[in-house]
């Protein structure tokens, strides 16, 4: 799995982050898509502990089911925040999930 940088450059605090869900090849079915909800939560938690505004949840398009899974969790476990699609032009129809972060 690929993500953004962990620590800004400088003193400025990081406001967004960028997180590849892509799995390494050897991933397939349920283990998959456990393993990436396993990442979008400790993003998710990572996130409101350290006050990042929003995440860009890069899922691809596939079957949809890890696009459906993720928007379910964040609906679920975390109310106050809201999702949607990320920009067609830099990621493409569906690929992408922008999740806004409110405390």
């Amino acid at each position: 799995m690929k993500s953004g940088p962990d620590k800004p450059p400088g003193n400025r605090r990081q406001l967004s982050r960028e997180v590849d869900l892509h799995l390494m090849s050897g991933y397939r079915g349920n283990d998959a898509v456990m393993r990436q909800l396993a990442r979008v939560r400790g993003e998710m938690d990572n996130a409101l502990r350290t006050g990042i505004r929003e995440i860009i949840f890069i899922h691809g398009v596939g079957s949809g089911k890890l696009k459906e899974e993720l928007r379910r969790m964040i609906t679920e476990h975390y109310p106050s925040c809201s999702y949607h699609d990320a920009s067609f032009a830099a990621y493409g129809y569906g690929a992408a999930t922008l999740v806004e972060i409110k405390n």
